[in-house]
């Protein structure tokens, strides 16, 4: 037994450290990333658009490093990870945060496209898990967040591939956790609900959307990337070194488990 008791959060924590985000550029994952480099880490991100990595990585200066990779070939997102890894030897940190949210009626999805959302929401995440693992036992944060939704837990209509692969992600975490652990490394998973990113609010929240979640939430308030962050970053620092398995919900408290 330990006499030791976990610090609480502090910006001397993650500075100097190196941290793996997929899915970066834009969103949730671009404000996890102006984050992490605000607080001294070396962010290695990666995405498709590679005008936003790169206004982003300029952005942001000299820790931030762009990566542009398609996460669903298996080469790029292996080459990814080496590329961060090759940096100091080592990852302290790793977001998995990727995804696309394709909404069609299940009549219409394709194998195609069934096939490509699973690769960018759920095999992606087990590709970049893979090869950051010798990087990670060498790291010193030895933290990994997985980025999943509530979505699932509703089984909302239009999204049957989308939520397969990301309730995928949940049973994909406990096992890592499982495996990972007695190497000292946490594997945890972080569920939003419907965030306010820009995206979303261009493409696909309206009045009506916003005055069911404010009906429905305990918090009335609606949720954003400045919601989800501090929560992320609590499960990679070391704060949480006793929080290992689990799957946060970060919704204002509309779903309960």
């Amino acid at each position: 037994m330990s006499d030791h008791v976990p610090p609480l959060p502090s910006r001397e924590e993650f500075a100097g450290r190196v941290a793996v985000v997929t899915g970066g550029t834009d969103g949730l994952g671009g404000h996890l990333v102006r984050t992490l480099v605000s607080l001294g880490t070396d962010v290695f991100f990666c995405g498709r658009r590679e005008t936003l990595g790169k206004e982003l990585e300029e952005a942001l200066g000299e820790r931030a490093h762009f990566v542009r990779t398609d996460l669903a070939v298996a080469e790029e997102a292996t080459a990814f990870v080496q590329q961060a890894g090759g940096f100091r030897g080592g990852i302290d940190y790793l977001v998995n945060n990727a995804a696309i949210d394709p909404e069609l009626p299940f009549e219409d999805i394709t194998l195609d496209l069934f096939d490509t959302v699973l690769a960018v929401n759920l095999r992606a995440y087990f590709l970049v898990s893979q090869a950051a693992k010798p990087y990670l036992e060498a790291g010193q944060g030895k933290a990994v967040v997985n980025i999943c939704t509530t979505n699932y837990m509703f089984g909302n209509a239009g999204a049957t591939a989308y939520n397969a692969a990301k309730s995928g992600i949940v049973g994909f975490s406990r096992s890592l956790a499982r495996t990972l652990g007695p190497r000292g490394i946490r594997v945890n998973v972080v569920s939003p609900g419907w965030i306010m990113t820009r995206r979303q609010l261009a493409e696909k929240v309206g009045e009506e959307a916003k005055a069911s979640l404010l009906q429905n939430q305990c918090m009335k308030e609606l949720m954003t990337e400045q919601h989800v962050t501090p929560m992320t970053l609590f499960l990679l620092s070391q704060a949480a070194a006793g929080v290992c398995g689990q799957n946060i919900i970060v919704d204002g408290g509309y779903y309960m488990q």
